[in-house]
């Protein structure tokens, strides 16, 4: 029995960036291609998370275009983004499983359609957006749906990240944060917000230290990552313009020139490894495109 099997390559991501909390977020040079597999034949289930994430948005895209699924589904992924560790690996998931299903039909959904049913599986879109179109996006939920923006960067700003082996659950670090935050908290993010989006469509690198000083969730969420804000300062002081907890934890991402990010990896890895625990460092930049549909074959079942 014939199959079609669709591959889509989706970028992983960071979100909040410090002062941007649930509405900003970027696409990283480094990609997930997963194989979403469409048959009549009864699949073997899985047990992997990520592929019931995929599976699960699938499922959920042929509710939303209100067509029956085939009795067989099944996903693999080929290159991996671990879950857990504020890098939109349940987005990359969920991106996938919407596209591939798309694709299939003959495109039903448009792209805010895709990103609609990304956020509303998520939760939020700060993740699901730059998944979707790459760079670094601005994202808010309207009566109607999403408005998003793409934001400006400098295009040689390379992002280091550090990436723990311990993992940050989202709905550990959720619980964390407080119902309500004071009004001198609220101006403090939001007027930072709006310096870090203008400083990097200036290219003012030498102001997302200050933009990115959030009061809303990363003093928060470090209780659950304790040497977070020694990683932040041996960051910047080993060169890096600004650093943030990605997304929830507990990956930290760095602003660098590509002169310093050798020394900001070594120099975050050391204090994550001094403080007992174990991960690794990773150089990247910012992906200016975001996922697509890299190849459809037919395949035996």
């Amino acid at each position: 029995m014939e199959g079609t099997a669709i591959t889509v390559r989706v970028p992983a991501t960071s979100a909040n960036i410090g002062t941007g909390f649930d509405c900003l977020g970027l696409a990283l040079d480094l990609f997930a291609s997963i194989t979403v597999t469409f048959s009549e034949a009864e699949q073997v289930s899985t047990n992997d998370v990520g592929e019931k994430m995929v599976l699960s948005a699938a499922r959920a895209a042929y509710e939303r275009i209100g067509l029956n699924r085939p009795r067989g589904l099944s996903a693999q992924y080929t290159v991996a983004i671990p879950l857990g560790r504020g890098l939109g690996a349940s987005a990359v998931a969920r991106v996938a499983g919407i596209l591939a299903v798309n694709e299939r039909e003959g495109h039903p959904l448009d792209t805010n359609a895709c990103l609609a049913l990304a956020a509303d599986l998520e939760g939020h879109a700060d993740n699901a957006c730059p998944a979707l179109f790459g760079g670094v996006q601005a994202c808010v939920g309207t009566s109607d749906g999403f408005a998003h923006v793409r934001c400006g960067y400098p295009e040689d700003l390379q992002i280091v990240l550090l990436i723990p082996d311990h993992s940050m659950p989202t709905k550990e670090a959720r619980r964390l944060l407080p119902d309500s935050y004071s009004r001198q908290d609220a101006i403090h993010t939001s007027s930072r917000l709006g310096l870090l989006v203008a400083s990097l469509a200036a290219g003012r690198i030498d102001l997302l230290d200050e933009a990115t000083q959030d009061r809303f969730h990363q003093h928060q969420r470090s209780a659950l990552f304790p040497p977070l804000f020694d990683v932040f300062d041996a960051a910047k002081a080993a060169g890096a313009h600004a650093a943030w907890l990605s997304g929830a934890g507990s990956s930290v991402a760095a602003f660098v020139s590509e002169q310093a990010s050798r020394d900001v990896g070594k120099a975050m890895l050391d204090v994550l490894e001094g403080a007992g625990m174990s991960g690794r460092s990773l150089v990247t930049r910012i992906a200016p495109s975001g996922a697509e549909v890299s190849r459809v074959e037919v395949v035996d079942i």
